[in-house]
């Protein structure tokens, strides 16, 4: 991948989906700027390896699918013809371009949910409800944040001192007492990493969360544009990676085998409502918009011959 780009999105253990989409469209472009000049067997052979790279580095996270499917929807007519290059680029554009319009719609809608004087719970750390947060600020709304640590790698801690910068009062817990501060909020903001026809993705322990809230009657709503969303065929080939067991012990006993994972899946119906560039949907709404999205068929064959059995290869 150019400019060492695969290496900084395959190592990054931090950031939100929007942050690692935004390295992805990077390494798009600069991955098109070198392959202007090939032939088109060599392109076509060059994004085949690009894409299968892409979505090896973040194998949790949608928004690269939904890139490369964006991308290989524009070589329907062939990936080897002389104009491919032409099309492929102009797809990145108007990806990006439609990225950067569903954020700000994203942002806007979720701040005008946060209410003045409410008590808002976070989970983990997204960049779409840190820029909700500080819009809804931003407008002269008060409010206080619970968020928790989020370990092991305490991302949530990072989003309490950016908050913190920020002005927004924030209560930092340890991740197990999060779910008893349900009862005393008003509103769950939470991001996500992937939504499919019947799941939302998200850092593992959100499913406890949602049931609180439901329990409760605290509305919950995910931020999430279109780019997370995942239909069917895609989905078979998302799935959640081990990550380094000594994040959690260090040194690992002869007999104990160590579970990191960080991403894991929630009911969808649980929500409240999802929030993205077209408005607040109900579930069963996105779930149909879902079914409608459309699949590359040369993208699907590529990761088939790759997994041939999905995720689970």
């Amino acid at each position: 991948m150019p400019g060492g780009r695969d290496i900084l999105i395959r190592r990054d253990r931090s950031s939100g989906a929007s942050t690692l989409l935004s390295h992805g469209i990077e390494a798009a472009r600069l991955f098109l700027a070198e392959a202007h000049r090939l032939s088109p067997d060599r392109f076509a052979a060059q994004l085949e390896r690009f894409t299968l790279h892409l979505v090896t580095s973040q194998p949790s996270m949608a928004v690269f699918l939904t890139l490369l499917n964006a991308v290989w929807l524009a070589c329907e007519k062939g990936a080897r013809t002389p104009s491919a290059w032409r099309r492929v680029h102009a797809a990145l554009v108007r990806y990006a371009d439609g990225i950067d319009r569903g954020l700000l719609a994203v942002v806007r809608r979720a701040a005008a949910l946060v209410k003045p004087r409410s008590l808002v719970l976070t989970y983990s750390s997204s960049t779409v409800v840190q820029l909700a947060l500080w819009r809804a600020m931003a407008v002269g709304r008060s409010f206080e944040v619970v968020c928790s640590e989020s370990r092991p790698v305490q991302e949530g801690v990072a989003l309490a001192r950016r908050l913190s910068d920020l002005g927004i009062s924030v209560h930092l817990v340890v991740d197990a007492g999060l779910t008893e501060w349900v009862k005393e909020a008003d509103l769950l903001l939470l991001g996500a990493d992937a939504i499919m026809p019947a799941v939302l993705v998200n850092k593992v322990g959100t499913e406890p969360l949602l049931q609180a809230a439901r329990h409760a009657g605290v509305p919950a709503y995910i931020l999430a544009d279109s780019s997370k969303w995942l239909p069917a065929p895609l989905a078979r080939f998302w799935w959640v990676r081990d990550e380094d067991p000594t994040q959690v012990l260090r040194p690992i006993p002869p007999n104990v085998r160590v579970h990191n994972r960080y991403f894991g899946g929630s009911t969808l119906s649980l929500v409240t409502g999802v929030v993205w560039e077209g408005g607040v949907a109900r579930p069963s709404e996105v779930t149909r918009h879902i079914a409608r999205l459309p699949t590359s068929r040369l993208l699907l064959e590529l990761l088939a011959k790759r997994y041939p059995l999905g995720h689970s290869a």
